[in-house]
């Protein structure tokens, strides 16, 4: 993963020339508060907390992360790789590093269609309810506030019902759906000072660098919402004041670039 980032945690005092290398951190450096954070996240999966905390790791705490000078080593990615590692997969070596990434993506999931035997949900005209005989084909009616999907069956008799919902899904009407997984590592990296756009910037091309690895080519960053699930409305709640979360800055190469490339 050749994006060559700047790691700088938001309390560390900047380190002076011919200073003895640190080993370690304290409570004072933010990594035990991120921690916790990490860990009472219910938005959080096994992906996104074995990069985030790596990440942390080798920002405050990990001894190799100053150079002979003192200066604290800006490029993380050979570090990062090295203890990730890669694997072959017949055709070239796969990066866990661009696995993390790109199971963090920003995107909506569809509910996953349930098993077992479905009836057919069209509206009856003549009395109350829904058809209720065995289906025969299935799709998706688009909620036109939130841009969520709902499975809806239809039998052979509503085809042309089923057909309506196919068309209401794909005419470009519906509204952009409000991203419900991924966006938690510019959540705990994106931090919210005068460079935290810069920041999202650079994620945005990580995440795309990760995609076009893992062979995505539709992936695309979310429009309306952006990238940090932090900034995701929730269907249903009324958004609340809460106090801002603990972060750690991730920022680009000059506040700007981020070189190509997700292998080692």
């Amino acid at each position: 993963m050749g994006a060559a980032l700047h790691l700088a945690h938001v309390q560390q005092t900047p380190v002076k020339k011919r200073r003895p290398k640190r080993t370690g951190g304290g409570g004072g450096d933010g990594y035990d508060k991120l921690v916790t954070r990490v860990y009472q996240d219910p938005r959080m999966t096994p992906e996104a907390r074995e990069l985030i905390l790596l990440l942390a790791w080798l920002t405050v705490r990990d001894p190799n992360r100053f150079d002979e000078d003192g200066n604290l080593i800006r490029n993380w990615r050979k570090r990062a790789s090295d203890i990730l590692g890669e694997y072959g997969n017949g055709r070239r070596n796969e990066s866990r590093l661009a696995d993390l990434v790109y199971a963090d993506r920003p995107r909506y999931e569809p509910p996953h269609l349930p098993w077992g035997e479905q009836v057919c949900g069209a509206p009856m005209i003549r009395r109350q309810g829904t058809c209720g005989q065995p289906a025969r084909g299935h799709d998706y009616e688009v909620d036109l506030e939130t841009g969520w999907w709902t499975p809806v069956y239809f039998c052979r008799r509503h085809e042309q019902w089923g057909r309506q919902m196919h068309q209401q899904r794909v005419s470009g009407l519906a509204p952009e759906p409000i991203p419900n997984a991924g966006g938690l590592l510019p959540s705990y990296f994106a931090g919210s000072d005068s460079k935290a756009q810069e920041r999202l910037k650079a994620w945005a091309r990580l995440y795309k660098e990760a995609a076009v690895w893992k062979l995505d080519r539709f992936w695309e960053p979310p429009k309306e919402y952006g990238l940090c699930a932090d900034d995701w409305p929730t269907p249903g709640m009324e958004p609340t004041e809460e106090p801002e979360p603990f972060r750690l800055h991730l920022a680009a190469v000059d506040g700007e670039r981020v070189d190509s490339g997700m292998t080692r």
